[in-house]
């Protein structure tokens, strides 16, 4: 017959857990209890109602464990009802819906599983698809837009070259021998842009001007020194434009300037033509077409601009925000131009575009 042997401590530690323990451990610490006290196994049996051999299991956990082994151990769960789940979702997630057939452009949790129930008869629960969308690496992102470069029609033929010339400037540059300046121009809406931000509570709701309003900035930021030129108008015009480079050539009277910059309209206008056959010791490189949010470093100033001045809260004006920008870049650090900017390839990597011509909402981790 099997009896348990204890001393006073652990009868009283039986006797607390007894007591003080939720559900079945309470009921097996009296189990303990009751043997200890020279109940046999079919008497303990007969009180509780249970069965002979579930008392010896627990008298015998007792007996290694002690109180701890009174607790249940961790289970395996009820095991999955298809076992090929986890690659069908994985495998229909990685195609766009239209494949399928289907006139949506990307995956949500209830299309996915509609479409497994219809398709493949896989009867699974919403929550079932989005857990086991996780496991296998998927996560909700909202997508980023991609430069025209990405699409292999959009490339521009000349790019090589082009990013050549300019890596060789930007070490003559450094060496001294001319000044590389990086050309851009940006309107500052008083729409506000929206940035992530920790909030606590309710979703940040930013008011909208109702009538919206914007200031042309033209920017150059010099690649050797950081320095950053700048000047802002009413509206983007190719007089305006050449106004902006003779203030860059003002203030670089003796040395060879090259300006980098894209082939939008107003950079190659008349005028603008007139002005650089005037000024002979001013060199025009030309940024890969499709490209030049990648190969200009203008545009993460304009970038942080925006973060800093007009992000997720209305000015009071359009006045009031350019005096907020021309603070801004007059407290501006500068930014010189890495030596390694432009040995990467301009072809945008990152992006992954579909055979359909959809890019997933949902992409892998």
């Amino acid at each position: 017959m099997l009896y348990l042997r204890v001393t006073d401590e652990q009868r009283a530690e039986l006797a607390r857990v007894s007591q003080q323990a939720v559900g079945r451990v309470a009921l097996r610490a009296q189990m303990a209890l009751l043997s200890a006290r020279g109940h046999s196994v079919p008497e303990i049996a007969a009180i509780h109602g249970c069965g002979h051999d579930v008392v010896r299991l627990w008298l015998h956990r007792y007996q290694a464990c002690g109180v701890a082994g009174l607790a249940d151990r961790p289970r395996s769960g009820r095991p999955p009802q298809d076992q090929l789940a986890d690659h069908v979702i994985d495998a229909q997630a990685s195609q766009s819906p239209r494949c399928a057939g289907l006139v949506q452009g990307c995956w949500t949790v209830a299309l996915l599983t509609a479409f497994l129930a219809a398709r493949f008869g896989l009867a699974l629960a919403a929550t079932t698809v989005r857990r086991r969308l996780k496991a296998t690496g998927w996560r909700w992102r909202r997508p980023r837009l991609a430069p025209a470069s990405a699409l292999p029609h959009k490339r521009d033929p000349d790019a090589a070259a082009k990013q050549a010339a300019l890596r060789a400037a930007l070490r003559a540059a450094r060496r001294g021998a001319c000044r590389l300046l990086f050309l851009d121009e940006c309107d500052l809406h008083l729409l506000p842009v929206l940035r992530a931000c920790w909030r606590k509570g309710a979703r940040l709701r930013v008011p909208t001007p109702g009538t919206n309003a914007k200031r042309a900035f033209f920017g150059a930021l010099d690649a050797a020194s950081g320095a950053f030129h700048t000047a802002d108008h009413d509206r983007k015009l190719a007089a305006h434009f050449v106004a902006f480079l003779q203030r860059l050539a003002d203030a670089y009277p003796t040395e060879p300037l090259v300006l980098a910059m894209d082939n939008v309209r107003m950079h190659d206008a008349k005028v603008v033509r007139r002005w650089l056959a005037a000024n002979p010791r001013v060199t025009v490189l030309w940024l890969p077409k499709y490209a030049a949010h990648d190969a200009n470093p203008v545009e993460r100033l304009w970038g942080l601009l925006k973060t800093t001045v007009a992000a997720n809260r209305l000015s009071g004006g359009i006045a009031a925000l350019t005096c907020a920008a021309r603070r801004f870049f007059a407290a501006l650090d500068p930014h010189p131009v890495p030596p390694t900017f432009l040995d990467e390839p301009l072809e945008a990597a990152c992006f992954h575009q579909q055979t359909s011509g959809d890019v997933l909402s949902t992409s892998p981790a």
